[in-house]
């Protein structure tokens, strides 16, 4: 009876030792994803301030859709940060006031459109449409207020303040005036019924309000 006695508190300690091991790492993996968002923004802004413009969003293979995943990704991004990518109403200009890479490589976890991550030491896989990966090997998504029809635009696919929030009568959109970067967090969905809503579900990271 002792004996069954250990054995029942021995199972009981290592429950609750594994429910503490995930939360820790899922509490690891919010702050990692809010970590890379700020480093994103970051990288964001400084490219604007010296190249006059966001850089583009969307995917390079097919902006307006990114593959058949719609608004979701984000390879110009990576492009724009690391090798210099540009709307191309402004590419001559652009490209020469750019004074990046604004990012490192090392900063952020690459991968395709599936989660898979890729070889960061290869630049044949780094120059082609490649995204950024959530800590949920999820790829973030990023969409510039002042896009063209060139790649994914707020009036299309911004997501939109509720209708509760007192700002919502005159701004429509979060950040409606720079960007907007979304995690879709550990369950890998978001609030999609609409694509004005992304970004919105409970466990989503995002940068709103920045």
């Amino acid at each position: 009876m002792e004996l069954l006695v250990v054995v029942l508190i021995l199972g009981l300690l290592a429950t609750m030792a594994v429910g503490v091991y995930t939360t820790q790492v899922e509490r690891a993996r919010y702050a990692a994803a809010r970590t890379t968002i700020a480093t994103l923004d970051l990288a964001i802004n400084r490219y604007q301030l010296d190249t006059g413009d966001w850089p583009p969003s969307g995917s390079l293979t097919n902006p307006g859709s990114a593959e058949g995943i719609p608004f979701e990704g984000n390879g110009r991004l990576q492009q724009a940060l690391t090798h210099g990518l540009f709307d191309p109403a402004t590419t001559s200009s652009a490209a020469a006031r750019w004074q990046g890479p604004y990012i490192s490589v090392q900063d952020i976890q690459l991968g395709d459109f599936f989660g898979n991550p890729i070889d960061t030491s290869s630049t044949t896989v780094l120059a082609g449409d490649v995204q950024i990966l959530d800590p949920w090997h999820s790829p973030y998504r990023y969409v510039r207020s002042n896009g063209s029809a060139d790649d994914n635009y707020t009036v299309n696919s911004a997501t939109k303040l509720p209708a509760t929030n007192p700002y919502a009568a005159t701004d429509i959109y979060y950040n409606p005036t720079t960007f907007q970067i979304v995690s879709k967090g550990p369950n890998g969905i978001t609030n999609a019924a609409a694509s004005n809503a992304y970004g919105t579900d409970t466990d989503d990271v995002t940068n709103f309000g920045f």
